[in-house]
């Protein structure tokens, strides 16, 4: 009589292939990590993709108001009456960038990238300085020179508040001016007379308002805000 040997079984191949729980954890920490090294560099992408934006909407927005100006005898369109197609007087701040929109066909120009708070106009005859712009001008600039700060970013702060901030003479050094945390956080841009477009800090903006100042090249230095029509 044969003796049958005992049957052996096969191990389980599970325990080869399956994760246990441990191996989960550190699977789902690995990627944590790695979403929270990655998420701030494409957040910081993102915002330097529309500052880019924001630069090149003011530069645009500022050469069609210089090519407008040329033709007006080197006067910015808030110096020159609203017979003479301007917007001098005019009841409707918006009238101030809207006489620019055959030099600037596109309404998305006006429209800062990192401004959640307005959007384009579907077409330039129905735009709205409070919900369709989040450029200032300058206006205490009468004839176009190079210096001078034809636009901004609207979030500039002091000079007495309210939507057109004001700083003169007797002043002296004492100039408030800043950027609130608006847009490019306690930064902002400004399209110039002479085409270029500047990156300026809270310091550079008192410095650049007190030369204008002191040098004599004005009596008063006026940034007009976005805001409804009256």
């Amino acid at each position: 009589m044969t003796m049958r040997s005992p049957s052996r079984k096969r191990p389980s191949q599970r325990g080869d292939t399956a994760f246990t729980l441990i191996e989960l954890l550190v699977v789902i920490a690995i990627i944590a990590i790695l979403a929270s090294l990655l998420l701030p560099a494409l957040g910081r992408a993102k915002n330097q993709a529309k500052d880019v934006d924001c630069i090149n909407n003011l530069r645009q927005l500022g050469l069609g108001i210089r090519l407008w100006a040329s033709d007006q005898g080197d006067h910015y369109p808030w110096n020159v009456t609203v017979a003479n197609g301007g917007a001098q007087d005019s009841p409707n701040w918006v009238d101030n960038i809207r006489c620019v929109s055959n030099q600037v066909q596109n309404t998305k120009i006006p429209v800062c990238p990192r401004d959640f708070n307005r959007t384009a106009a579907i077409d330039w005859s129905v735009m709205k300085g409070n919900s369709n712009v989040s450029y200032l001008f300058g206006k205490s600039f009468t004839q176009a020179r190079t210096q001078d700060i034809i636009l901004g970013d609207f979030n500039v702060i002091g000079g007495g508040g309210g939507h057109d901030v004001t700083w003169n003479v007797f002043l002296g050094t004492s100039i408030d001016a800043a950027w609130d945390t608006n847009l490019h956080v306690l930064q902002g841009n400004f399209a110039m007379g002479d085409g270029s477009v500047r990156l300026v800090h809270t310091p550079e903006l008192r410095e650049m308002i007190s030369t204008l100042l002191t040098t004599g090249q004005m009596t008063n230095v006026t940034l007009s805000k976005p805001r409804a029509a009256l």
